[in-house]
């Protein structure tokens, strides 16, 4: 059974053997025909379409499947396969913010000695629509993660790659023995990139472990640098929608990123392990 709960009530959701999800007091939540339930109530939007939107979620996916973060899933698996200690070969992992499921899949799937029961939520129904549709034996919700309905203590591991994080919600969905890893940007992180557009870069500050509260303690902290080589103007641009220079970039900046025909660039990425404490 999902570990899943109803958003209103806190009861557990029960799959009623149609297309719907129910709770003992009988609300209901349809599934989608990509397969997804929309978890997020409309009191708790602060738009009307929040998250990212369907441009933003397709240069994504264009981008992440030619597989330019791959080093970073596998130093993610290695993580999880030889630090972290679980009280099961099956697990329950959430995928904080998982965009269109690309890090769900390449990251908790398919580990050694390892059953990863996977569900994953973002607040963008766009990004939700897309992870449900391609990785099917996922199971994908739209929410918010300050107000997750994931029951208490009843997940192993949460992961969150570039994505807001709550300590306190994080803790109550996880057991005592869970984990978190969070994944955030090193100090050289897209140098090349912000050189290109603003002629300028600032490093990247590392305060994930200051920022992450109770109920965690800091584990450890792995780092993973790699550079990648982009050869067209089209996948730059899907790069650029991915960072938060999207929203910042002059006109200036994007004729020189259509110009960009080939460009070097850095990934440099700080992967956190907590544990709750």
């Amino acid at each position: 059974m999902l570990p899943i709960q109803c958003p209103f009530c806190q009861y557990s959701l029960f799959f009623n053997e149609e297309r719907s999800y129910v709770c003992e007091n009988n609300h209901n939540f349809d599934l989608s025909k990509q397969g997804y339930l929309n978890l997020l109530p409309v009191n708790n939007k602060k738009s009307k379409s929040p998250g990212d939107n369907d441009m933003m979620v397709k240069a994504r996916r264009e981008f992440l499947e030619q597989g330019f973060y791959d080093p970073l899933m596998q130093e993610i698996k290695s993580v999880i396969e030889n630090e972290l200690e679980f009280n099961s070969e099956e697990i329950n992992t959430i995928d904080s913010g998982c965009g269109e499921g690309y890090y769900s899949e390449n990251a908790l799937n398919n580990l050694n000695n390892i059953k990863s029961n996977i569900i994953g939520t973002d607040i963008s129904k766009h990004a939700i629509k897309q992870a449900a549709g391609k990785y099917k034996e996922n199971f994908y919700f739209v929410s918010s993660i300050y107000n997750l309905p994931v029951k208490t203590e009843s997940i192993d591991l949460i992961l969150s790659v570039f994505s807001p994080n709550d300590s306190k919600e994080f803790g109550r969905v996880l057991n005592d023995k869970g984990y978190l890893i969070i994944v955030s940007p090193g100090k050289n992180h897209m140098k090349q990139l912000a050189e290109l557009i603003y002629d300028s870069f600032r490093p990247h500050e590392y305060n994930i472990i200051e920022k992450t509260g109770e109920p965690f303690s800091h584990s450890s902290t792995h780092r993973k640098t790699f550079e990648i080589e982009i050869n067209n103007s089209g996948m730059l641009q899907n790069l650029l929608k991915m960072t938060p220079y999207y929203w910042n970039t002059s006109k200036e900046g994007q004729e020189k990123i259509k110009n960009c025909n080939a460009i070097t660039i850095t990934c440099d990425f700080n992967i956190t392990v907590f544990k709750k404490a």
